[in-house]
């Protein structure tokens, strides 16, 4: 009996991983039809915590800051089944990286991006001139980094660097 009670403990744990966890979220907007919801945390913490899927920030990053701040979460389809979640970093000279993370299919109608194989064997997207997606246990992590003061080339080396970061 003890172990059953103990099994069912472990199943309904993972059964309630399976979706957004919005109890220490603040809703903030609403789709008109209900179907997009948007959400904001009070932390980086929070935020990830809420998701159903696991988020790996980066911590080297390639300007000096405070750390990340969670720009939000939005609910597509409204259910939390698939929420993406946005982070950014930012320092005082106007360098910024802003990190999204989602579970849903990434599409490029309109750009041609390069397909990368990075060192720790994952594959990622390049879009010029500053932008960088990754693919890790269906997660998609997507980069943009703005640093006037660097060159394309060197933006590129600087978000494989980032990517490079992310582990199992």
């Amino acid at each position: 009996m003890k172990k059953y009670i103990i099994i069912s403990g472990l199943l309904l744990l993972v059964g309630c991983s399976n979706g957004l966890d919005t109890s220490q979220l603040s809703e903030s907007q609403q789709g008109e039809d209900g179907l997009i919801k948007f959400y904001s945390a009070p932390s980086v913490e929070v935020a990830i915590d809420a998701l159903p899927y696991e988020v790996n920030l980066p911590e080297q990053l390639p300007f000096e800051t405070e750390g990340f701040k969670t720009l939000g979460i939005t609910d597509f389809g409204g259910k939390g089944k698939n929420p993406e979640a946005q982070f950014m970093a930012i320092d005082e000279k106007e360098n910024n990286l802003i990190l999204s993370t989602t579970t849903a299919h990434r599409e490029y109608p309109d750009s041609d991006p390069g397909e990368i194989t990075l060192d720790n064997g994952y594959q990622a997207f390049y879009m010029v001139p500053n932008g960088l997606d990754i693919i890790v246990k269906h997660i998609t992590y997507s980069y943009t980094l703005i640093m006037p003061q660097l060159e394309e080339k060197q933006i590129k080396e600087e978000l494989m660097k980032l990517a490079e970061q992310i582990s199992d």
